[in-house]
C-alpha cells in the first residue's frame, strides 16, 4: 500500500514537472518568435502556455507585449493588467505592466481624438492613471515620467479643444436662432406691411364705394326732385287748364239771362 501511494506521489510530481516544462517551453517558443517580430505566431506560443497555466504571469505580460505590437491596445490591455495583478510579479516588472498599460490607452487616445474627441479624452484619462500607478510601485522609470508629462499634455489639449468646440457649437446655434429671428421677424413685418396695405386697399375700396353710392343718392335725389318739378309743373298746367274751361264767359254790354 505504502508503495502504491509512493508510485502515485511520484508520478504526480513527473506529471507536475511536465507541466511546468511544457509552459514555460511554449513561453520560451514564443519569446523566440517575438524576437524574430512574428507578433502573430509569437500570440499563439503564449496562449499555448496560459492554456498549459493560466496563473504564469510572464506569458500573459508578453502575450500583451505582442498584441501591442498588432496594434491590438484593448486586448493588450487585458493581459498587461492581469499581470501586474499578480502576487508573485516584482516591483520592476509590475512598474513595466502598468507602464505598458498606459502606452495601450494613450495609443487608443491618439486613434480616436479625430473621430470620437470624448473617447479620446477618456482613453488619455486611463493612461494617465496608468502611468502613476506605475511610478507609485517604482519611480525610477525615465520614460514613465515623459509618456505621463505627454499624456497629461494630450489630455490638456483635447479637453481645451472640445471646450472651444463647444463654444464654437454655442456661437454658431446662437447665430442661426439670431438669423431664424431676423427671418422670422422680416417675415413678420412683410405680412403686417401686407395686412395694412389690405387694409388700406379695403378702405380706400370702401371710401370709394361710399363715394359712389353717394353719387347715386346725389342722382336719385336729384331725379325725384326733377320728376318731383315736373309732376308739380303738370299739375299746374292741368290745374289751369281746368281752370280756363270751367270759367264763365260773360257777354259783353249784358246780363246772364236766367234758364228756367
Amino acid at each position: 500500500m505504502k508503495h502504491a501511494i509512493y508510485i502515485l506521489v511520484t508520478l504526480l510530481v513527473v506529471c507536475g514537472a511536465m507541466q511546468a516544462q511544457d509552459y514555460r517551453k511554449s513561453a520560451r517558443k514564443g519569446n523566440s518568435l517575438y524576437k524574430e517580430k512574428k507578433y502573430s505566431e509569437a500570440e499563439i506560443a503564449y496562449r499555448r502556455s496560459l492554456v498549459q497555466d493560466s496563473t504564469f504571469y510572464k506569458a500573459q505580460y508578453n502575450l500583451g507585449n505582442a498584441m501591442y505590437r498588432q496594434k491590438r491596445y484593448t486586448e493588450a490591455k487585458k493581459y498587461y493588467a492581469k499581470a501586474a495583478e499578480a502576487p508573485e510579479i516584482d516591483e520592476k516588472e509590475k512598474s513595466a505592466a502598468l507602464h505598458n498599460l498606459g502606452n495601450c490607452a494613450l495609443q487608443e487616445g491618439l486613434g480616436k481624438r479625430d473621430t470620437a474627441p470624448d473617447q479620446a479624452i477618456k482613453s488619455y484619462q486611463e493612461a494617465v492613471e496608468a502611468y502613476k500607478n506605475s511610478l507609485r510601485v517604482s519611480d525610477k522609470n525615465n520614460n514613465t515620467k515623459y509618456n505621463l508629462a505627454m499624456a497629461q499634455q494630450l489630455l490638456k489639449q483635447e479637453m481645451q479643444n472640445q471646450q472651444n468646440q463647444q463654444n464654437q457649437n454655442q456661437q454658431n446655434q446662437n447665430q442661426q436662432q439670431k438669423q431664424q429671428q431676423q427671418n422670422q421677424d422680416k417675415k413678420d413685418n412683410q405680412q403686417n406691411q401686407q395686412q395694412q396695405q389690405q387694409q388700406n386697399q379695403d378702405k380706400q375700396n370702401q371710401d370709394k364705394q361710399k363715394q359712389q353710392q353717394q353719387q347715386q343718392q346725389n342722382k336719385d335725389q336729384q331725379k325725384k326732385k326733377a320728376d318731383a318739378e315736373r309732376m308739380l309743373e303738370a299739375l299746374k298746367n292741368k290745374e289751369k287748364n281746368t281752370l280756363e274751361k270751367q270759367k264763365v264767359k260773360i257777354p259783353s254790354g249784358g246780363r246772364v239771362e236766367k234758364d228756367w
